[in-house]
């Protein structure tokens, strides 16, 4: 069956008094609405909250929505529409391509400057990903500590604690290329 009849089918059953359909129907909208999204925001996290923001207007205005079979487009459009708006968003916050301070400089050529709440998303996200001890040493760097105060909070010694940071920030930097 196809995917537009079916996301219709589910909103009908909602309406209809059936509380688990409205999960189903998300469900099956997910995957389609965060390609399209991803498309135009290209940052994992920023197409998830667009999808969880059209969803939420999707609740807001479901007993208003007439045509069943329509839904689909209709979801698309938001998503289109709040994708659009976020680039025009990022295009006026951002500042012209000036030099920014990078705490991965001395591995990489690679600039971070940017829309500084994006910025913050992708680094959480990447962050996360790292293992304990790699996150833990790259966190006390580029805070500004020095290898040895490094040694001292961490209890590793020097050599393992350059080679966590090393592979850390290769790690980081190869994450946030590859998905961002």
């Amino acid at each position: 069956m196809d995917t537009n009849k079916q996301i219709g089918i589910h909103l009908l059953a909602y309406k209809n008094g059936d509380s688990s359909a409205l999960e189903a129907l998300m469900l099956l909208a997910y995957k389609d609405l965060f390609r399209l999204s991803l498309g135009y925001v290209k940052c994992k996290m920023l197409a998830e909250d667009i999808v969880s923001e059209t969803f939420v207007s999707l609740i807001q205005k479901i007993h208003t929505i007439k045509n069943e079979q329509n839904l689909a487009g209709f979801l698309r459009t938001i998503v289109i529409n709040k994708s659009l708006n976020l680039i025009k968003r990022r295009k006026f916050e951002t500042q012209p391509d000036e030099k920014q301070g990078d705490v991965f400089s001395d591995t990489t050529k690679y600039s971070f400057s940017g829309r500084q709440i994006e910025k913050d998303f992708v680094v959480r996200e990447i962050l996360q990903n790292l293992d304990e001890p790699k996150r833990k040493v790259l966190l006390l760097w580029s805070y500004g500590h020095t290898l040895t105060e490094i040694v001292d909070i961490t209890g590793n010694t020097i050599n393992q604690v350059r080679l966590l940071l090393e592979k850390a920030k290769q790690n980081f930097v190869a994450e946030y290329e590859s998905n961002y």
